[in-house]
C-alpha cells in the first residue's frame, strides 16, 4: 500500500508493508494484474509442478466394471490369455467406498489376480483419483472334486483294500512269511 504526501515544494512517497492475501491481486511493473497463484507459478513453475487436486470418487460398480473390462482387454493385448480368462470369470463386489472384493473360482485363478494386483490397483487409483482403495481376493468355495478312493488312502489302507479284493495277496504274504512296513 502506497501513500503519497503532497507538499507545495515536493512530493514524497512512503511504503507501508502489509501481509499478503492470497485472494488479492498483485500489480506488476507492466501494469498487468495477477493473482498470487499465477505469480508463484511464474516464479517457481520451472522448479515445481503445480497441479490441481482432483476430488476422489467413491467406488461405483459401473466405473469399477469399466476399469475391470479395460484391464482385461489390456491383458489380452499383452498376450496374457490365462490371466485375461481369469479376469473374465471373476466376480466383483463392492464392500464400501474404498474396498472391493474379487471372487475367483480356484487357487490358480487367485495367483493370476495376485500377479496383476499392483498394476490393477494403479489403474483403479487413477480412475477413481483415490489411492486409499484396496482389494481383497477370495476363492469361491465351489463343489469339491470327487477324488478316487485309491488316491486318498495311505499305504496301509491301500494294502488292506487290495487284500480284501484279492484274497490271494493275503495268502501269499502268509506263505512267504512277509512283513509289510507302511
Amino acid at each position: 500500500m502506497e501513500t503519497s504526501i503532497v507538499s507545495p515544494t515536493k512530493v514524497a512517497t512512503a511504503s507501508i508493508p502489509t501481509a499478503p492475501n492470497p485472494n488479492t491481486t498483485i500489480s506488476s511493473k507492466e501494469g498487468n494484474k495477477k493473482n498470487l497463484l499465477a505469480v508463484l507459478q511464474k516464479k517457481y513453475g520451472e522448479q515445481y509442478e503445480i497441479e490441481e487436486v482432483i476430488e476422489s470418487l467413491p467406488l461405483s460398480m459401473e466405473l469399477l466394471r469399466k476399469c475391470w473390462d479395460d484391464y482385461t482387454l489390456y491383458l489380452e493385448t499383452a498376450l496374457k490369455h490365462s490371466a485375461a480368462g481369469t479376469f473374465k470369470f471373476a466376480v466383483l463386489t463392492i464392500e464400501d467406498e474404498t474396498h472391493f472384493t474379487i471372487t475367483v473360482p480356484a487357487l490358480t485363478a487367485q495367483k493370476f489376480v495376485e500377479q496383476e494386483r499392483m498394476n490393477l490397483l494403479e489403474k483403479v487409483w487413477d480412475i477413481f483419483h483415490n489411492r486409499a482403495i484396496q482389494l481383497n481376493i477370495l476363492v469361491a468355495a465351489g463343489e469339491k472334486e470327487d477324488v478316487p478312493l485309491h488316491l486318498s488312502l495311505n499305504s496301509k489302507q491301500k494294502y488292506e483294500r487290495m487284500a480284501a479284493q484279492y484274497p490271494l495277496i493275503a495268502e501269499l504274504k502268509a506263505k512267504l512269511n512277509l512283513e509289510v512296513y507302511f
